[in-house]
């Protein structure tokens, strides 16, 4: 049976063009947002005990979006990097953060 594909299905974006060639990858977050609320699935493992590494991720994260921007025709990459920085402290101050969840096994294609 197939599966009819409607405007209300989710958008999944492609893999990477690199992964396909990398000797060893492994994916550590994908987002979603859904009915305005962010859903995630998070590899919780990626790092283990080495919490630093989701900052340098999200850093990174930053930089892509920051590029992405400029590559749009949004703004500069500065001011993207400053408009990135200001949601993420905005969110770092919240005592209430919105979030729910469990851990969950692994999926392996």
């Amino acid at each position: 049976m197939s599966k009819k594909t409607s405007k209300e299905d989710p958008v999944e974006l492609d893999i990477p063009d690199p992964v396909a060639e990398a000797g060893q990858a492994v994916e550590v977050v994908r987002a979603w947002i859904g009915d305005g609320a962010l859903m995630l699935s998070l590899n919780a493992d990626a790092f283990g005990d080495q919490v630093i590494n989701w900052g340098r991720i999200l850093g990174e994260i930053a930089h892509h979006v920051a590029r992405s921007a400029k590559l749009q025709g949004h703004m500069n990459e500065h001011e993207a990097l400053q408009a990135v920085r200001e949601g993420f402290d905005s969110v770092m101050r919240s005592n209430q953060p919105t979030m729910s969840g469990k851990v969950r096994g692994r999926v392996n294609h």
